[in-house]
């Protein structure tokens, strides 16, 4: 695998590593990790400039979830409440294998200026959603977000470059865990004192500045096949 590293937009942190025991989803991430060694990931002129502007967008979530977990291990680690540290470790192992496998692909669309330029509007929106007042409402955050990047991948595993595409495949192992980080998100929020008012309202503000965000690259997404609209349709009616 390459070993040229991309500019992060948020730092990482030290990690627990990976579990010893992977789930059937994480071996298959493993594997595709292993075959990106010599199956390397192929797009068209047009499509490098679209992804040289989606994915930006895909590894800021990536990156900003791992650190969000990590910080919240460390707090419980504090506390000594083992049994979550393990189930929120095994969260933050996932993301960071998603780290990885998108690292590996944009490196081949990272040197075109529009992949700078997206990386700095995805930085401040993950930055601003986690300005909140209490644990409970950033975890009710993070659960919305993982709903909707849930779907943005079930897209980009159905969009026009195939189900074949090495692209496609990753994404859909993605979205997979993304579903079950959704579910443990959740229940976090929840224990933390969370209630389901305050998941309804702040669905609608973290798909209100999710939606504005990804409209900036509203044509790269058309371009793979990918229509917002219809994605917004879906997740406004997740919470009705």
């Amino acid at each position: 695998m390459q070993n040229k590293v991309l500019t992060r937009c948020f730092p990482l942190k030290a990690t627990t590593g990976f579990p010893v025991t992977l789930s059937a989803n994480s071996q298959r991430i493993m594997r595709w990790l292993a075959d990106a060694q010599y199956k390397p990931v192929q797009f068209s002129d047009i499509q490098t400039d679209a992804m040289s502007r989606l994915l930006p967008l895909l590894l800021c979530g990536e990156q900003s979830a791992q650190l969000v977990f990590n910080g919240e291990i460390q707090r419980l680690a504090s506390e000594q409440q083992y049994s979550l540290v393990a189930c929120l470790q095994d969260v933050e192992a996932d993301e960071h294998r998603h780290d990885i496998a998108l690292q590996h692909v944009a490196l081949a669309v990272s040197q075109l200026p529009e992949f700078t330029l997206v990386q700095r509007k995805a930085k401040r929106f993950y930055a601003h959603l986690g300005r909140v007042s209490s644990y409970s409402e950033h975890f009710v955050r993070i659960s919305i977000l993982d709903t909707c990047v849930t779907h943005i991948m079930q897209a980009f595993e159905h969009c026009h470059l195939g189900d074949e595409h090495r692209f496609s495949q990753l994404c859909g192992l993605i979205k997979k865990d993304e579903a079950k980080h959704v579910y443990v998100s959740r229940k976090h929020a929840l224990a933390l004192g969370a209630t389901l008012e305050q998941f309804s309202y702040q669905h609608e503000y973290v798909l209100r500045d999710l939606m504005k965000l990804l409209q900036t690259q509203g044509d790269a997404f058309e371009s793979m096949g990918v229509c917002l609209d219809r994605l917004n349709q879906k997740l406004e009616t997740k919470w009705r």
